[in-house]
């Protein structure tokens, strides 16, 4: 730094290249008698090269020579080598004509210095720092815009700049989220990649310059969606969604989500079944125990049940095949806790009544059978026609997630399906399937057996909420395959043949082929499929390639 003047002048680092001109021997002469310049000299451009390195100027004078292209080619590595070691310097080009300094700024613009003035020197001084001035306002924006590129390129964060609705730019971060090449991205429409709500798409046009936060799903190579949060910080555009879009990974947020719902279900389940029925059976069925719940229930005096065998509180006839009554509630205690079964009882008054039971098995030493504790909940319910029937309001909320189908539709099937299996069709035991929600799906994956018999029939005659359709149902029945319905009841063929590998799905012991085709159609579509057995008539609920609930 020096002093002049009483006030202090930061010195200017110049790089004159000197070519041995007459130009050069000018601008040397001003710049050596200027105490606020801090001049080094080299010869030729090459040596501007190294020396800069070294030496770091904020600004390099050039001549202007007659190997014009030489020089351009020259300089623009000057410039590079500049630019890899960090530092911006202001470029002159300069030349002598008619006693005038001529300056072009190959950044900026050209100037022209008069010569054998009285303050040549300090108009000199004055525009190089100017120059050099411009050149550190340069070099600020250029660092500040590569410490904001920096930071983008390096957040966890997924981040894509959207212009006219197309991907102009994106940081590294979307596409190891997304598994895209970085050169598939650019140039590809946002709304190929991002999957909005249409209200949200609405949102973006009301309000287009400001900002916004959606939750939204994007698709990864696979075109498979993730959900995610996005936040669009848009342009001075009209075109809706227009600016930066930051995403925020969601899917640990989902999946917390999910288990925070299946939570809330199970404990939904729990505060319902708070005024539970406990029962202890003896191996050979005897009732060795009763809760005054179960007996409240069952509608039995006091300390009548004990000694009774269990069968008592089924219908007549309705376990005829059944040797031994307890291993029913044995199968429950097989079961995984979502699969709980549903049986059809009777009170000692002859009124129907369903409970929901779960069982487990108590065993000696030598692993044999000595009892069975057996936990169940009245899932009874007043039908508007007065008629008792079995509640689905409880547990069904859980399986109808995630799919078309409506809870009228569920029950509606569900009583088709437990009156199949209870009466079948005069008289004699049959076995169906029901393949509901989802219809477009279910019908790529199985094929026709025979003539679809509701082939051209309006909609209105193929709803299975009509007791007419119900009854219709349990003659189809008799046919091979299954049924498909949509989600909003509509029948849409009979006699499918479901065409899916069901060397996956694994059932319990007991179910054929019916019931693992079934399963295996749940597990590839959003559909909830219904067997009933033809051997006791039980009803076995699926989905997601499971079974969620039995009805006995």
């Amino acid at each position: 730094m020096n002093i002049e003047c009483g006030h202090w002048h930061i010195m200017v680092k110049i790089l004159l290249v000197h070519n041995g001109g007459v130009a050069s021997s000018c601008l040397k002469k001003y710049l050596s008698g200027l105490l606020q310049v801090d001049l080094t000299e080299v010869r030729t451009i090459q040596d501007g090269v190294k020396r800069s390195q070294i030496f770091l100027p904020e600004i390099i004078c050039i001549p202007l020579s007659a190997d014009t292209d030489s020089d351009i080619h020259e300089i623009m590595e000057l410039q590079h080598q500049c630019h890899i070691n960090g530092f911006y310097p202001g470029f002159l080009l300069y030349t002598l004509h008619e006693n005038h300094l001529f300056f072009l700024d190959i950044t900026h613009e050209s100037i022209s210095i008069p010569i054998n003035l009285v303050n040549t020197g300090h108009q000199l001084l004055s525009s190089l720092r100017q120059i050099s001035g411009r050149s550190k306002v340069e070099r600020s924006l250029r660092d500040d815009y590569e410490r904001q590129n920096q930071i983008v390129t390096k957040m966890p964060l997924s981040c894509l700049q959207v212009e006219d609705g197309i991907i102009s730019r994106s940081n590294p971060f979307f596409s190891t989220l997304t598994g895209i090449d970085p050169s598939d991205i650019i140039r590809t429409p946002v709304q190929s990649l991002v999957s909005l709500d249409p209200s949200h798409e609405e949102e973006l046009t009301k309000n287009l310059h400001q900002v916004m936060c959606i939750e939204a799903a994007i698709r990864d190579k696979n075109a498979d969606l993730l959900p995610c949060r996005i936040t669009i910080d848009p342009v001075d555009s009209d075109k809706p969604g227009d600016g930066i879009w930051f995403i925020e990974d969601r899917r640990e947020y989902a999946a917390i989500n999910a288990v925070l719902r299946e939570t809330e279900y199970e404990c939904k389940e729990q505060l319902y079944l708070s005024e539970t029925l406990v029962m202890k059976l003896q191996p050979d069925g005897t009732i060795s125990f009763a809760n005054p719940a179960t007996i409240r229930c069952f509608g039995y005096d006091p300390d009548t049940l004990a000694g009774l065998n269990v069968n008592i509180l089924f219908p007549p006839g309705s376990i005829q095949d059944v040797t031994n009554p307890s291993e029913l509630f044995l199968e429950v205690s097989d079961e995984s806790s979502s699969a709980i079964h549903i049986f059809e009882h009777c009170k000692k008054s002859g009124e129907r009544l369903w409970i929901a039971w779960t069982s487990r098995g108590l065993y000696t030493r030598e692993s044999e059978l000595s009892g069975i504790i057996c936990i169940g909940t009245d899932m009874t319910e007043q039908a508007s026609t007065g008629e008792e029937r079995m509640s689905t309001r409880v547990w069904r909320d859980r399986i109808l997630q995630s799919t078309d189908i409506s809870p009228e539709i569920f029950d509606a099937i569900l009583q088709a399906c437990i009156e199949i299996g209870r009466e079948g069709r005069e008289g004699k035991a049959i076995g169906t399937s029901f393949l509901v929600g989802d219809a477009d799906e279910v019908l790529k994956r199985s094929r026709q057996l025979i003539l679809n018999p509701f082939s051209g029939h309006p909609p209105e005659m193929r709803t299975v909420s009509l007791p007419d359709v119900r009854e219709m149902l349990k003659e189809y029945a008799l046919l091979d395959g299954a049924f498909v319905v949509t989600g909003d009841g509509i029948l849409e063929s009979a006699g499918r043949y479901i065409t899916l590998d069901t060397s996956s799905i694994s059932l319990p012991k007991g179910m054929g082929t019916r019931h693992s085709s079934v399963a295996a159609l749940t597990g590839v579509t959003k559909s909830i499929g219904f067997v009933v057995s033809e051997s006791g008539g039980k009803v076995s609920i699926m989905k997601q390639g499971k079974i969620v609930k039995v009805i006995a």
